[in-house]
């Protein structure tokens, strides 16, 4: 567990003052547990790293290894703001520095992210990398109406079913369970679709299939990551730590 000491706050930062902040942080923490404060119905989050099924992370790779047997070695995920963030900070703190840098084949496809802009340029030079790779998309939205998405993925998806005869088995769409312009799309394609769960805000997903997807194609052991998540939801279920820790 990390601790912090907090000393050498002392000759700014007076006792009063501390305490009272110690106070509503306890509190503030107390409401979460209790999970009876204003926006107790998306808390679904606290319990994802020990509630998590096996078959999800089965079914993320399966479609990893389905993908691996078409040689695809670029994966397109299209999402924004916690639909893509989660994975892609998961990806870089897990990756090597100089992973791109570094020769070789790589084991694992390469993971890129779109739909978070409307940069006509940086949309151009993804599209000139994916014309130089073996694809495959990954589409994140609870609704499927979202501009910035939805522009990447309809220029992403033009090319994939221009180019490849097995277009539908190489987009993976995360989704509403049932309603919704992608859950539609996805229905009448065949996609295969994951879904965002309704009790989920998109910042906390990164344990739900919006990271889990992305970070096991890019080639990491999400059950090792869930294992760790596990701890510290078992950690923090038994309650804040006493006030005279380091904390």
């Amino acid at each position: 567990m990390i601790k912090v000491n907090l000393g050498g706050c002392s000759t700014f930062v007076e006792d009063a003052q501390y305490n009272e902040s110690v106070r509503k942080a306890l509190a503030a923490f107390d409401t979460l547990a209790a999970e009876n404060g204003a926006g107790n119905d998306f808390l679904g989050w606290k319990h994802l790293p020990s509630q998590t099924p096996e078959s999800l992370i089965a079914d993320c790779e399966a479609v990893r290894d389905g993908w691996k047997a078409k040689g695809v070695d670029l994966v397109v995920v299209i999402g924004i703001g916690g639909s893509y963030l989660g994975a892609r900070c998961a990806i870089e703190a897990l990756s090597h520095n100089f992973a791109k840098q570094l020769g070789g084949k790589k084991a694992n496809a390469e993971v890129v992210f779109a739909g978070n802009n409307l940069s006509e340029e940086y949309l151009a030079e993804l599209m000139d990398l994916v014309a130089e790779r073996n694809v495959a998309c990954v589409v994140i939205s609870k609704s499927g109406t979202t501009t910035e998405p939805a522009v990447a993925f309809r220029i992403v998806k033009e090319y994939i079913e221009k180019k490849y005869k097995d277009a539908s088995e190489r987009i993976v769409a995360i989704t509403d369970a049932k309603k919704g312009a992608l859950k539609t799309l996805s229905t009448q394609e065949g996609y295969r679709t994951f879904v965002v769960p309704d009790n989920v805000g998109g910042r906390f997903s990164v344990l739900t299939p919006v990271g889990l997807l992305p970070i096991i194609v890019a080639g990491f052991d999400a059950r090792a990551m869930l294992a760790g998540a596990a701890e510290m939801e078992k950690l923090l279920s038994e309650g804040a730590l006493p006030e005279d820790e380091d904390s």
